[in-house]
Parts: C-alpha cells; structure tokens; sequence
C-alpha cells in the first residue's frame, strides 16, 4: 500500500477515534472535582477471569493457562517477541529470524506444532489482522515495550475468543492508563562479534481532562545484522545427510550437463568431472530485521457507567533473506552446436546428440541441442530477497454499564496489512535462452533487447558484466490482506433469583455477536507468474485474490455450584456455545464451537480442572484460493535414482523415468524436487475436539508455591491438508498404489524432479487428513523469602508429549512425529510442524535484593531421532542428544528512574547438532542443523538501560 494510502487510513482513525473521544467535553463539564472522577475510574475496575470474558471476583477459569509477565520479557531483552514464546514448552517454533529459504517475511507463532494457522492471536482479546493469505499474524507487529503480560491458553479457547482456536490462544495484553515517559535502550552482539540487535523504544502517557481520560504513545525501532551460515565453522559447508561427505548442488562452475556430467578441463563432459557447489555460506543463521512502531492508546470516561477507548498500530517491519547465487538449474536450454563459446570437445557431444555430422560440427551451425544446463551466476552474487511488511490496524469502541452488574463491550476494528517483496539478482529463464542461441560473440540470433551472447562454458569469471546485464532479473511481488470487525458483548451475573442454593457467587454469563470480513490477494509481475521464468525460484504467484464474511453468536457461562462446604470449598461447571456461519465464493455454511466442563476445590488449596471443547476452523484465503503451482520440496534420495534403484524398473518406466535412464538418473539436485500444490475451493471446515484435565495445588504447608499439573488430548478431524513426498513416493514405488502414482510429474526430457518441464510431485489439498496430540504440561512456581538477603523466585515449565499423529489421507502413512525429525515430519502441519520434542522445558531462578537481580534460566529439549523408515541417512546424523541451555541476566535499579540490564544467552557457547542439509524440509533444515530449534549464534552478550522520567 502506498504511503499516501496509509496516511488516509491513518486520517481515518483519527477522525473515527476524535469523534468517539469527543463527547469528552460536554461529559466533563458535569465533573465536580478529580475525586469524583477516582471514584467513577473504580466503578469500572472488575475482577477479569483470566482465558474468558467473564469477570467476577468469585470464580476461576476451566482452561489451563500460561502467563509470560513484563519482567519475564526484561530479563531476556528480546527484539521481538517471538523470539522469548518460540522456547516456551507449549510452542513449537514456526517462521523466525532462524528461517532463511522458507520465509515469509514475518515471524509467526505454534502451539502445539499444529500450524501457525490453528493458534489464534489476539492483542487486548482482539484480533490482528493476518500478514499473508494463511490468516496467520506476524507477531513482529506486536508493540514489546506495552506488554503487561501474554496468557497462552490451551484449551477451551474456541467458544471465546474464535472457533478458529484449535490449538489455542496467544492474547497479548498491552499496558493501559499508563503516567509518565520512558525511554529503554537494548544493544547485543554475539561473542563472534557479529549478529547485532538493538532495540530503542520511547513511551509517553498522561491522564487529561481531570483525569477522566489517558492516552499513551509509544515508538520504537529494531534493527537487527545478518549472520552468515559461512561465518559458523559448521555450516560453511554444505553436507549430505546420507553420507556426510561436501554434497552441495550440482548446479555449479564450471557447468555441468545433467547426462553427460561435469564440464572438464579439455574441454568435454563427463562424469567423472561433476561437481558439487557449496551453496551455504552465503545464506542466513539470522535474518536481518528493521522495524518502526508506533502504538497508541486512548480511553476517555464518559461518565460512571461509559468509557470510550481507541487503539491504534503501524508498523512497518522489513524483513531480509538471502540465498547463493542464481544459476539455470538444470533447466532444458535449445542450444546451437555452433555456439561460439562451446569447447571443441563438448560440441562434438551435442553434434552427436542433435545428429549433425562431423564436417559440420563447427562454429556457425545453427543446428540445436536440447541440454539441460547447470551453471552458477556466481558472478551476480547472492540472491537477495527483500520483504516490506507495513501494517496499519485501529479500534474505537465503548464499553460500560447497562445495569449495576451488567457490563457491555461494543468495539469496531479495521486494519490493513500489505507485503511487497523484490527479489534481486535472480536471472531470467527466457532470456538466458535467448543468449544461448549465438553463432558469434558478439551477436545473438534474435537480437530483440540489446541481447548479448552468454558464456555459460567458461570458469568463473567469464559471465562478463555486459552478460549480466542483459540476463539479470529482479522482480517484485506485493500482497494484502484487510480485515474488519464488528463486535459486541455483554458480561454480567443472573443475581440471587437464578444461583445454586449451596453457592455463594451468582451465575456469571457472557453473550456476544461478531461480525469478521476478510479479503487477500496477491499481485506480481508479469515475470513472477511464469513457471520458472524468475530462476531459481521455488514456484511461480499467479495473481489471486480472494475472501470471506464470518457471522458469529456466542454465550459463555461459569455456574457456582457449591462454596464452603465439608467436601467442597467450590463446585462450579464453565460452558459455551458459538455459532459461526462463514461465507465465500456464493458458499455459505454454518457450525458450532462449545465447551463443556468445571472445577472442583475440595479444600483450600488444591484445585482439579477439566474441560472437553469442540472447535472448528474453516479454511483460510490461501487454502480456498492459492492457485495449483510447482515449487520445491526436500528429497535426498529418488527412489528411480543412482545407480542401484530401490523401486522397480517397471514402475520407474511408468511414471516418467526414460529406459536409458534407469541405472544412472541422477539424484535430486541440491537434495531439492519439484512439488506442485495449490489451494483447494471445496475445501470445508476441519473439526478438532479438544479435552483439558489438570490439578493445581497451592498447599497451605508451603507458603508461596504453586503447581499445576495439566494433560491434553488435540484431536483434529477433517484436517486440511496435503500429503507428504514421502506419502506419494511410498504409495506408488513401495505400495504399487496407481492413485499414488498418478501424482507423480517427472521431466519428460530427462525423468528427474528437477528443471521447469517436471511438474512435480503433486500435494494435493483435501479434508481428509487427521491429526492427533496429547501431553502433559507442568508448571511450579516458588517464592522463597530470605529476609534481609532479598527472597529467591523459582520457575519451572514443562511439556511433556505422549503423542502426536498425523495422516494426511486414509491411504497416506499414519505418522508419528513426536520426538522424530525428517521431511514428513517437518512439514505436517502445512506450513511446518517442525520439530515437536517429545520433552521440553524451562527451569528459571531469580535472587532479588535490594536494587538488584541476578537470573539464571536453563532451557531444556530432549533427545530427537530421525523417522523410522525411507531413506537410509548417516548414523551420526540419525539422533540429536538432548540439549541444555544456561541463560545469565542481571537487573539494577541504579536510581528511582535509571534500570540497567545485562543478559548472556547460551553462555556455554554450544553449538548446534550437525545433521547435513537434506534430512528435513528446507525451511526447517538449513545450514546442516535446525536454525529455529538450535542455537547457531552462539554466547550472545545485550545490554540494556530504561530510563523514567
């Protein structure tokens, strides 16, 4: 979007939120003095139940709930925050600064490793609009300097806040009637001196009109620097995760013939000269961010019983990736036998092919060869991908009485979010082709565009910079999402005529009604919605646009039952009920989201918990919409491929494998295939029934300590989703299933899965898949008061998984994932279940004396394992030990309004597990390690100072 746009989306909020806030005056006029004003600010204070939207002083939530607090988030100084909820037990990384090839832009959050897309975020129990067409939010957007707190809610999450909430809710809370100025200042740098973070934000909030109204501005900017895989000893080299040995991709210098082999040095090819070329160094173990907020805050009282309120977010965040050089990837190029820059040998092979006879194998004969070509522009440089994230959100609502416990919330919300990506040095296909048809050095055969013949057959160095030029290709992409809502709800009790006769609390209900619109598409150059015109790329963005309107009603209730009884200090039973309609495309379809469940307090002190929820998502823009394109997938090992096949001849004839092939089709480049998938219009809405059973005990023997002890079961019916590589391959080569075998898209000019002719595998979409997840999550929290040496904070949080099953269709494999890693695995969950650790935790203690803290926090993962079955990897690379990681900060309060902090992550300096670069699916396995799961940075040093005024 267009700055001029934002900034008539910016007018437009102010005038919608001055003309909310502007009943300011005339109200403030009946004030009679500041105290009246105190005793009207507390008329508004209600007790909220935490992971509902009821409020009551008397009653507690079903749902099992996590809180991360403010000064969790100080002792870490992240830049953003999913860098702090991605080691959280209960969350699965996603998208982050540790995923390169693979991003998005943004940076997203998973619990439970269920998808980005099924966690719900909210920002004060509202959404925020979704950065891409999967309806998933960048959680770069959120403002770090107002986070009061963050409660992850894990079950029963669907009635309340969206029936969207399948694997739960992140609800970030931000600070409200906020007083002063504050400016906090963070720097860090890796103990390699590279790697830099800082983060600077400046806070300014006041009280006006008598202190009836506060509003609170806060700006801040991020910036942080790349680290290369090539400036960390263990990946600068790309290895395979079969044999361990340099693997690289074939596409390299000098060129390489895909049948015939690598060029040698006398001038012909062969196999014996193939070479593999080390992509890694210059791709990313951190991606660098630049991001500028702004958030504002307002809430003005009207009078005792009303409050209008406002917010308001922009952030622009600018993402970069970057990847090795472009290069023809074995793209089948026609090419003159007389191409001046052949060597004499190698055009005697491809005289030999195109059937022209030796006299006439010279210089100047325009008779073509079909080739397929592997050369790396390394004279470009690096591939460069630039996202420009912008997102403009605002909210007016206002909330208040209707009677003495009623309460009413009524709010609209609007909120824009546009991406435009440039890639840079990326190279076209079509004029590549176009240089290559030269019979001289100095002029092609069509000369349309200033052509200049290319020199694809010599070392490096000699792609001249007029050469570049002329076959160079940057491209843009831009994509949008809007989103508005409006909703109403209204909270209150049933009073004493409707309550249990042993309770001493009323009925509290909630009921409310939304009404959400969402519409995204995308818009591309014309080069970007080509198959394989931009090299390199992993698929082509044919424009697409697409949306749909979610009508909702819901209500919410928590029942005392019994309070201060022999065998009861509390009773009570928590249900919902939401129904949603969703239309799209002229569809419409209508369903429900419920909870059941409550809380039983024998005596004081130790709490049981139980809820059963049943939640439905439907699917997302992307889902319904994305049109069918061929992109990449993870492959080591192509079952027709090398020299001793594992699947039979005649099923590798069957399905696209050439006869003079099979024996010596050569293994998927760089370890990557070409896969196609696409979005599905008939997609429906997937169903996931959700069961919560826990205790929490806060004994009276110990003062200060808290344990809670939850399982979960995560059943997913009806799943969207799209079978793995792994899936169709066995189906078809191990299973002899002819469905399976259908799916198969080879190259027809040379049967691999590589180059712009092979469709690739494809992945269809469908609501056939299942999933299925159960655990336990601990947590124990302890305060020890040491009297006049200051008192001990302990914090532990655990999650240990039983389960976690997906099948993508009824014939697909019924795979277990918890614990095992591997490209199946890796991406189960559409955009990537990535890794999900049988066992994770975190054990936190802080000292606090006086004016300072000293922290120590240490991060847990177990031991994973490679997936049984498919290919054969190496030994070493089949198993990853479990994982420690010590993290030191410390805190002063040097004055009333200086703070000084210093934190030290990984202060062990361990490096990651090596596991080659082929054992998982690319976003996920980069660098031959896990960048999102294990540390590649190493010791990290931040500094930080906030100052009050």
């Amino acid at each position: 979007m267009s700055d001029i746009k934002q900034l008539s989306r910016a007018i437009r909020f102010a005038l919608l939120a001055g003309a909310t806030l502007a009943v300011a005056p005339a109200f403030s006029q009946t004030a009679d003095s500041a105290e009246s004003s105190s005793e009207e600010t507390q008329r508004l204070d209600v007790v909220q139940v935490t992971g509902t939207r009821l409020s009551s002083p008397g009653i507690v939530a079903s749902s099992p709930i996590t809180e991360v607090t403010a000064e969790e988030l100080e002792i870490k100084q992240v830049v953003a925050i999913e860098d702090f909820l991605r080691e959280l037990p209960a969350l699965v990384p996603a998208i982050g600064p540790g995923t390169n090839n693979g991003s998005g832009g943004g940076a997203t959050i998973d619990l439970r490793g269920l998808g980005a897309n099924r966690t719900l975020v909210l920002v004060n129990g509202r959404r925020l609009t979704p950065f891409d067409l999967a309806g998933v939010v960048d959680t770069n957007a959120i403002p770090v300097a107002l986070i009061e707190r963050v409660e992850i809610i894990s079950g029963g999450a669907s009635a309340v806040y969206g029936a969207d909430a399948v694997s739960g809710v992140v609800n970030f809370i931000l600070k409200r009637d906020y007083e002063g100025a504050e400016i906090a200042a963070q720097w860090g740098q890796s103990a390699d001196k590279d790697g830099d973070r800082q983060r600077i934000d400046v806070t300014v909030g006041g009280n006006f009109a008598e202190g009836r109204g506060n509003a609170v501005l806060s700006v801040g900017h991020t910036d942080t620097q790349e680290v290369l895989q090539g400036n960390r000893p263990f990946g600068l080299t790309a290895l395979s995760s079969v044999t361990g040995s340099p693997q690289g991709s074939g596409t390299g210098v000098p060129v390489t013939e895909l049948s015939l082999g690598g060029l040698c040095p006398d001038g012909a090819f062969r196999a014996t000269c193939n070479n593999a070329f080390n992509f890694n160094p210059p791709n990313l173990f951190q991606t660098p961010l630049n991001r500028l907020q702004a958030t504002g805050l307002a809430s003005f009282l009207i009078n005792e019983d009303h409050e209008a309120y406002a917010e308001m977010m922009y952030v622009r965040s600018d993402v970069f990736t970057q990847l090795a050089s472009s290069g023809t990837f074995f793209n089948n190029y026609r090419v003159p036998v007389g191409n001046p820059y052949l060597p004499a040998a190698a055009r005697q092979q491809l005289c030999a092919r195109a059937g022209v006879a030796a006299a006439d194998c010279v210089v100047g004969n325009a008779t073509e060869a079909t080739v397929s070509l592997g050369r790396r522009f390394t004279e470009l440089g690096p591939r460069l991908n630039s996202f420009e994230n912008k997102l403009f959100q605002g909210t007016v609502g206002v909330k208040g009485y209707v009677f003495d416990t009623w309460r009413y919330d009524a709010y609209y919300s609007f909120g824009e979010a546009d991406q435009a990506q440039s890639r840079v040095n990326w190279g076209s296909n079509s004029r590549v082709q176009q240089a290559l048809r030269a019979l001289s050095t100095t002029a092609c055969t069509d000369a349309r565009n200033g052509c200049v013949p290319l020199n694809v057959f010599g070392p490096e160095g000699t792609i001249t910079p007029a050469m570049l030029r002329f076959i160079n290709l940057d491209s843009l992409l831009q994509q949008t999402v809007t989103q508005d809502v409006l909703a109403g709800s209204l909270v209150g009790d049933l009073g004493d005529a409707i309550m249990s006769p042993w309770a001493t609390f009323p009925i509290n209900v909630a009921v409310g009604a939304e009404h959400r619109s969402v519409t995204a598409g995308t818009k591309s150059d014309q080069a970007s919605q080509i198959q394989g015109e931009v090299l390199g790329t992993g698929a082509p963005t044919p424009d697409r646009r697409g949306g749909f309107e979610l009508k909702e009603g819901y209500f919410e209730l928590i029942a005392p039952i019994v309070n201060d009884a022999a065998w009861a200090y509390s009773l009570s039973f928590e249900g919902g009920f939401r129904r949603s309609t969703f239309e799209t495309a002229g569809n419409s379809t209508s369903y429900n989201t419920y909870k059941y469940g409550g809380e039983w307090t024998p005596v004081e002190g130790i709490r049981f918990r139980a809820l059963q929820q049943r939640a439905t998502r439907a699917p997302n823009v992307g889902e319904l919409f994305n049109p069918q394109v061929t992109g990449l997938s993870n492959l080591a090992v192509d079952p027709c491929g090398g020299a001793t096949p594992t699947a039979s001849r005649e099923r590798c004839l069957a399905t696209g494998v050439p006869a003079a092939a099979y024996g010596s089709l050569p293994q998927p480049s760089a370890g990557q295939v070409n896969v196609l998938t696409g979005g599905n219009p008939n997609l429906g809405p997937e169903i996931a029934d959700t069961r919560t059973i826990g205790i929490v005990w806060t004994p009276s023997f110990v003062e200060n300590l808290a344990i809670t002890l939850d399982h979960y079961d995560i059943e997913v019916t009806g799943a969207v989703s799209n079978p793995s590589v792994n899936d169709i391959l066995t189906g078809c080569y191990t299973n002899g299933n002819a469905a399976d075998c259908a799916l198969i898209g080879r190259n027809p000019l040379n049967g691999t899965f590589n180059g712009t002719e092979a469709r690739g595998i494809a992945l269809v979409s469908s609501n056939l898949g299942v999933y299925q997840t159960d655990g336990f999550d601990l947590g124990v929290t302890y305060l020890w008061d040491l009297g006049d040496f200051g008192r001990l904070d302990f914090g532990l949080n655990a999650t240990k998984v039983n389960d976690w099953f997906f099948q993508a269709t009824p014939t697909s494999v019924n795979r277990d994932c918890k614990g095992y890693y591997s490209v199946a695995c890796n991406g189960a969950a559409g955009n990537g279940a990535g890794i999900v650790h049988d066992f994770k935790a975190n054990f936190r203690t802080t000292w606090v004396y006086s004016d300072f803290s000293v922290s120590a926090n240490i991060r847990h993962l177990g031991s994973i394992t490679e997936e049984p079955g498919g290919s054969a990897f190496l030994p070493a690379y089949s198993s990853i030990g479990s994982f420690n990681y010590l993290d030191l900060g410390a805190s002063w309060q040097a004055t009333d309004q200086i703070r000084l902090n210093l934190s030290i992550t990984n202060v062990t300096d361990r490096q990651p597990p090596i596991v080659g670069n082929t054992i998982g699916n690319t976003g996920v396995n980069s660098g031959n390690t896990f960048p999102q799961y294990y540390d590649t940075i190493g010791r990290y040093y931040t500094f930080g100072a906030t100052v009050k005024f």
